[in-house]
């Protein structure tokens, strides 16, 4: 590979050169200035989410479940609430917190205060509602999102854009044949974040590895970072655009990818084997990330198992060894996807070979693409 050259891994590349342009005026942006209340009205709904409701759910069964059921119960209500805390900048999954806090009470009130019990499964359908409520509200988009860190959503066409504090992820559907990873931009690497439009009736923009993004006549995003580029549609480039000019001033830098060729292609085809499964007869896309809430139900369920067998002394050693498989099991099943997962996010991050040339021309003046048209 030479300066001027890239790998045929990630061809198509898009032109070294493009035309130059002019800007013109474009839509003024349509998000609010701000949203009133929105962290700490979205942080008290989440807590009614993860810990109150909950907890309302455990009241039920504490005048007849034994104690030792009640402790295990509200065990999970705090594991579920620390980890609602430690998450708190990605709002998507305030959801899965509240239904982890949520599932042990109702299994509670289940076995042990039905018929009242059974009001407990309103509390497994609202506590996840109301999180999601709260990260709807979190995350509302306007313009003071650029100064929150929060993990912001957005559509960008068929995909979905994700900003968080330190990068912006491409979102795509799964892939035919599978191994599909995801691409992210580092922030701290961030040079350009033009808004703009599209003036074809229908263009694309190519990514690394034969991957395009499909785009159409109307606004649209172009962001510039390292050696990438993207060209996206969003219906309010200049809100995108805003938010990523505002965390890339404040993100941490990325780790140094792959030095060398081989290096790269190792990870790359780590990621590769790691999104891929086979399934009837064909290879698929592979989701690794539900390996977390596999691991909860199993911790959940082993736990659970112990917790009755040390309450009610049991001598009974299938019991004891049930628990403890399944509790081990789930243990191992989510710490290896937070494994996974930060070495595919690594991976997101490194699309392109080490000492590759620029994805496309990067100057702000010129369009990448000729159908590209920046606005004032």
């Amino acid at each position: 590979m030479t300066q001027r050259e890239h790998l045929p891994e990630v061809l198509p590349a898009p032109p070294e050169s493009g035309t130059e342009v002019r800007a013109v005026p474009g839509n003024p942006g349509t998000a609010a200035e701000s949203v009133p209340g929105r962290r700490p009205v979205a942080m008290l709904s989440g807590g009614l989410a993860v810990v109150v409701l909950p907890a309302l759910a455990l009241l039920l069964a504490a005048p007849a479940a034994p104690g030792f059921i009640l402790v295990w119960a509200a065990v999970w209500i705090g594991i579920a609430a620390v980890c609602w805390l430690l998450d708190q900048r990605t709002p998507r999954r305030w959801p899965g917190w509240a239904l982890l806090a949520v599932a042990p009470p109702v299994v509670a009130d289940l076995i042990f205060a039905a018929p009242l019990g059974l009001l407990g499964l309103a509390a497994l359908v609202i506590a996840p509602l109301v999180a999601r409520a709260a990260s709807r509200r979190c995350t509302a988009l306007a313009a003071d999102l650029a100064e929150l860190d929060v993990e912001t959503v957005l559509p960008a066409g068929t995909a979905r854009l994700r900003i968080g504090r330190d990068r912006v992820v491409l979102v795509r559907g799964a892939i035919a044949g599978g191994g599909h990873v995801d691409h992210a931009l580092p922030l701290a690497e961030l040079s350009l974040a033009q808004p703009g439009e599209i003036t074809a009736a229908e263009a694309r923009w190519p990514l690394p590895g034969g991957v395009d993004v499909r785009l159409r006549r109307g606004p649209a995003v172009r962001l510039v970072a390292g050696n990438q580029q993207w060209v996206l549609p969003v219906e309010d480039p200049r809100l995108v655009a805003d938010i990523v000019r505002r965390r890339g001033t404040a993100a941490w830098s990325q780790r140094t990818g792959p030095q060398d060729l081989g290096s790269w292609r190792a990870l790359h085809e780590w990621a590769v084997a790691r999104t891929t499964t086979y399934r009837h007869g064909g290879k698929k896309q592979a989701y690794p990330a539900f390996r977390a809430p596999v691991g909860f139900l199993a911790a959940i369920l082993g736990t659970g198992l112990l917790a009755t067998a040390a309450g009610r002394a049991l001598t009974d050693p299938g019991v004891w060894t049930v628990g403890a498989v399944a509790s081990v099991l789930g243990g191992y099943f989510v710490v290896a996807w937070l494994r996974v997962r930060k070495r595919l996010e690594f991976a997101e991050l490194q699309k392109l070979p080490p000492h590759s040339p620029p994805w496309g021309d990067r100057r702000p003046d010129f369009a990448p693409t000729p159908e590209w048209r920046p606005w004032r």
